[in-house]
């Protein structure tokens, strides 16, 4: 009974300790990088062929971000007409195509539409 007690408070203190260090590591500072890098899931609303750039309604948020989409870059729709092109360009995207997006937040706040935050992004693979 005696040794059943023993593990039993060593195995508390194990835990408490282990969970302890967690609750650290997790609230660390992280790298400045690593808060700026996003991927982007969501409806196009709009297409600007000589901006080269996107407005996206967010799926998982009520965010809308405006993403600019270097030459070169790559994305994918999801769904839409061009779903089965491996690297589509700018101007396969069409108005109301669902389409992921790796990007690099660019600023944190533009403007507000419709109570839904607007944010700047870049396109980066």
């Amino acid at each position: 009974m005696k040794r059943i007690q023993q593990r039993t408070a060593a195995f508390a203190v194990t835990l408490t300790l282990v969970l302890s260090l967690a609750t650290v590591a997790l609230s660390a500072p992280k790298s400045e990088s690593a808060g700026k890098r996003l991927t982007v899931s969501g409806r196009v609303l709009q297409v600007d062929q000589k901006a080269r750039t996107m407005l996206v309604a967010d799926n998982w948020s009520d965010k809308i971000y405006l993403v600019t989409v270097p030459k070169g870059e790559t994305f994918r729709i999801t769904f839409g007409l061009y779903m089965n092109v491996s690297e589509p360009e700018l101007w396969q995207t069409r108005r109301d195509d669902r389409v992921r997006i790796r990007c690099i937040r660019t600023q944190e706040h533009l403007a507000q539409i419709d109570g839904r935050q607007v944010l700047a992004a870049t396109a980066a693979h």
